[in-house]
């Protein structure tokens, strides 16, 4: 029993008593009263609050858990949606652009090849700290993805010309050229309905621009430097190699030593000086991509 209840109690018990007592004494007493029962009802209501402040505290962190357990499965399920969604479309762009490639190419891996030459190229930028306000993991991981569309202008390429086992006349290499018009102008159409694409963006750039040369010797456009997008300059290079130890119906496969040697004459005219030497302190890596993916594809 509270002191407040034993007061209270006394007071009934004692009630006929209190008339003895002078008024003031009973006001001071009634005052004294109030005030302890006023701050006992206080107390109590005070722990009984408290009391279900903590249980309302723990139910709603219960719950918070169990939301932020489930915002996490929700967001693991999304992103492996998303993966499955990004791989099941980066398999049917490989499809359609292999498709275009076997016309002119006889291991049907070029694709495959360049695009991880692109991103041993790129992954070794980052280490080297060049152009760091260009290039991160995600940029390495989209032009490895967008590579394959770099030569996909050439489905409008006749096969007098594509397929053309000896050198080509000025006027057949000028509609050769056209090719990375066709490919740039193909993916600027997808541009239009997703313009925040950086996919589409890098294909783009690699697509018109990966025949240009460093010196400003290449084409469509003459540029030099760094002028050139650094997708497209990534591209030329891997190209190149991989042109050069392929075989073509115009010309034979050459030996990768000899490739690298071919490379490292360019460097500084037709490559950028900086993946040159990426390219030379990592050219056994592009040997074995091409032996395993060469071989695989026959």
């Amino acid at each position: 029993m509270s002191d407040s209840m034993k007061l209270i109690k006394d007071l009934h018990d004692n009630f006929d008593s209190l008339a003895s007592y002078p008024d003031d004494f009973l006001i001071t007493l009634f005052e004294h009263f109030a005030d302890k029962v006023d701050d006992e009802i206080q107390n109590e209501l005070f722990t009984e609050l408290m009391v279900k402040y903590i249980e309302v505290s723990k139910k709603l962190k219960e719950s918070n858990k169990k939301l932020q357990k489930y915002s996490a499965h929700l967001e693991e399920m999304v992103k492996d949606k998303v993966k499955d969604i990004t791989a099941s479309q980066v398999a049917v762009i490989h499809a359609l652009v292999k498709l275009s490639e076997s016309r002119d190419d006889d291991t049907g891996a070029h694709i495959e090849r360049t695009s991880e030459y692109c991103r041993v190229i790129a992954e070794n930028i980052m280490q080297t700290g060049y152009y760091d306000n260009q290039i991160n993991d995600v940029y390495a991981a989209i032009i490895e993805k967008a590579s394959p569309l770099h030569d996909i202008g050439k489905v409008g390429i006749a096969d007098s010309i594509l397929l053309k086992p000896g050198r080509l006349t000025g006027s057949e290499f000028d509609i050769m050229k056209t090719h990375v018009l066709n490919g740039y102008e193909t993916l600027a159409c997808v541009e239009k309905l997703y313009p925040s694409n950086k996919f589409v963006k890098i294909g783009m750039e690699i697509s018109r621009y990966h025949h240009e040369k460093w010196d400003g010797s290449g084409y469509m456009y003459g540029l030099s430097g760094e002028r050139i997008p650094l997708s497209a300059r990534i591209m030329a290079l891997s190209d190149v190699y991989d042109a050069l130890r392929a075989r073509r119906v115009y010309k034979e496969p050459l030996p990768h030593n000899e490739t690298i040697e071919i490379i490292a004459r360019g460097r500084g005219t037709h490559f950028d000086p900086v993946l040159t030497d990426i390219f030379l302190d990592n050219h056994d890596k592009f040997g074995e991509i091409y032996d395993r993916l060469t071989t695989t594809s026959r």
